[in-house]
């Protein structure tokens, strides 16, 4: 029986893929470099620290590692502090229906926890979160399980009884190897994933029924 809901927060609580690549573009084209088409869409579910690990190396940016993501924060704060941030369809829905359910909630984002919390607490959504684990507190990013391992021991419950909704490949072998179920959520706006790993494929949030998450 499943007793938990972890959720990925980029493309899954809010829509904003398109502006998390833009902004990693607009950061890289800051210090000389320029991306390939699509390039960017490679390292959704990634964290920062990991992404531009390779793209410093890759696209040999004069820069230190920590300089860069030094920048890439203060180009994320311009936009997501000053933007009208919206959830995305039927997922405050979801979140509360699963909360009034006794379910346990958590985060396993790729987004450091700065961003993760204001982007909670401007959707509305905070209260009905038991656990948020974000960049700050991993060592591996996805694909590796440690987010979601981490998210389940916060919350107290098997991973067995958890389910994951994700929109990034990453992100899906991530909580698959946790152990979890992961139910994929095909966003538009995040790029072409392979979701074939997913237990469940949904193209709408309002698509996940709370009835049938024993699959």
């Amino acid at each position: 029986m499943i007793q938990a809901i972890v959720f990925d927060m980029d493309g899954v609580i809010i829509d904003s893929e398109p502006v998390q690549c833009q902004i990693a573009i607009d950061v890289l084209r800051s210090f000389g470099g320029e991306p390939r088409e699509h390039e960017l869409y490679e390292f959704i579910g990634v964290t920062n620290r990991a992404m531009w690990s390779t793209l410093k190396e890759r696209h040999n940016l004069d820069a230190t590692l920590e300089e860069i993501l030094e920048r890439h924060q203060e180009y994320k704060k311009r936009y997501f502090f000053d933007a009208r941030l919206e959830p995305i369809d039927g997922i405050g829905e979801l979140v509360r229906n699963a909360a009034g359910r006794g379910l346990k909630i958590a985060l396993a984002t790729s987004s450091p926890r700065f961003l993760a919390e204001h982007i909670l607490e401007s959707t509305g959504l905070m209260p009905f979160f038991n656990a948020v684990v974000t960049a700050d507190d991993i060592t591996r990013s996805k694909p590796d399980p440690e987010i979601y391992l981490k998210a389940a021991d916060l919350l107290g419950i098997d991973p067995a009884f958890c389910v994951a909704v994700e929109d990034a490949e990453l992100g899906i072998k991530a909580a698959r190897d946790a152990g979890m179920r992961v139910i994929a959520f095909l966003n538009p706006n995040s790029g072409k994933q392979d979701v074939s790993n997913a237990d469940f494929v949904v193209s709408s949030i309002r698509d996940i029924d709370l009835d049938k998450l024993d699959f």
